[in-house]
């Protein structure tokens, strides 16, 4: 076992030649450090100097390793991750929880409920993220996700799901005047809008699929009304804008407290749901812990609640 080496290059050193090696570029290196090009390229050029040989063949638009600097990159490398390995893993009290949800998710469930876990648990400080984008759960940095999709979730382990029924759903005069519909009504909407939004999960689905799997085989409208997000979507169903598919466990409350009604169709059950998911190589939190169960209560609740009638799967 190694003592203290004195004769180890600096860790500033280390770190902007392990940011420059992987971004192939000084100055995307600079960028991510926040600091200046030509401080990257002295403390790259002093490490060079220590080591008595070039890690860097360089040229006008970008850099590349030497073999010395490939095998320097891959011990860095192994050095620090596994350094952040160790440090995630290290058990910590007071420590701040992180829960990762999609922005829908996060809006129309996690949000509204979350004051109730608090109150519980005054003492957790937390930090909740919301974005579509996110697609890495074992990041090292979320000790909960709450993710829409199937199983298996790399470095993740499942704690929890919240089945999902995905039907029309309207603002409640819109809905009433429809009335009974079938699927080739809303292929061909007449008097009304279909309304579409950019899919947060891989796995969502619009209104051109929701019909085939409900029976439709002929050609589907352009929805009239399109977001970027499933939130605006939402919304501008309860505005009365127009048919929005809803799904069903999502949107709970609106659909509870009148601000959404489902339309009298047939409504589908996916086999995607709403996992509750923590990290599978890292020791839980006792905070962790708590949320988990917290979370898993309210999905049992919402599985006891009932699911609409009818299923076009």
């Amino acid at each position: 076992m190694h003592g203290l080496r004195r004769d180890l290059p600096s860790l500033t050193s280390l770190v902007a030649f392990e940011s420059a090696a992987r971004r192939e570029s000084f100055t995307r290196a600079a960028a991510e450090l926040n600091v200046t090009q030509a401080a990257v390229s002295r403390r790259i050029k002093a490490l060079e100097t220590d080591l008595g040989r070039p890690l860097f063949e360089r040229s006008h638009r970008r850099v590349r390793l030497t073999e010395a600097g490939r095998r320097l990159f891959e011990a860095v490398t192994r050095g620090f991750d596994g350094i952040a390995e160790t440090v995630a893993a290290l058990p910590m009290t007071g420590e701040r929880l992180t829960v990762a949800a999609s922005i829908a998710f996060g809006h129309f469930r996690l949000l509204p409920a979350l004051s109730a876990f608090r109150d519980a648990h005054p003492d957790v400080e937390l930090r909740v993220l919301t974005e579509d984008a996110w697609s890495a759960p074992d990041d090292g940095q979320v000790d909960v996700a709450i993710r829409y999709g199937r199983p298996p979730f790399r470095g993740m382990r499942v704690a929890g799901a919240l089945p999902e029924t995905i039907a029309p759903v309207a603002a409640p005069a819109l809905a009433a005047r429809l009335g009974a519909l079938d699927p080739g009504a809303l292929a061909r909407p007449a008097g009304f809008s279909l309304i579409e939004s950019a899919s947060p999960e891989p796995s969502w689905i619009g209104w051109p699929r929701w019909l085939a799997r409900a029976g439709w085989s002929g050609a589907v409208a352009e929805a009239r009304l399109r977001f970027s997000s499933y939130s605006d979507a939402a919304y501008a169903a309860m505005d009365g804008q127009g048919v929005a598919l809803g799904w069903t466990s999502l949107l709970e409350r609106p659909l509870g407290d009148g601000r959404l009604a489902l339309l009298d169709i047939a409504a589908m059950i996916p086999e995607e749901k709403h996992y509750l998911l923590v990290p599978e190589h890292r020791p839980q939190s006792a905070d962790a812990t708590s949320f988990v169960a917290w979370m898993e209560r309210t999905f049992t609740r919402a599985r006891g609640a009932g699911e609409p009638e009818g299923n076009a799967a």
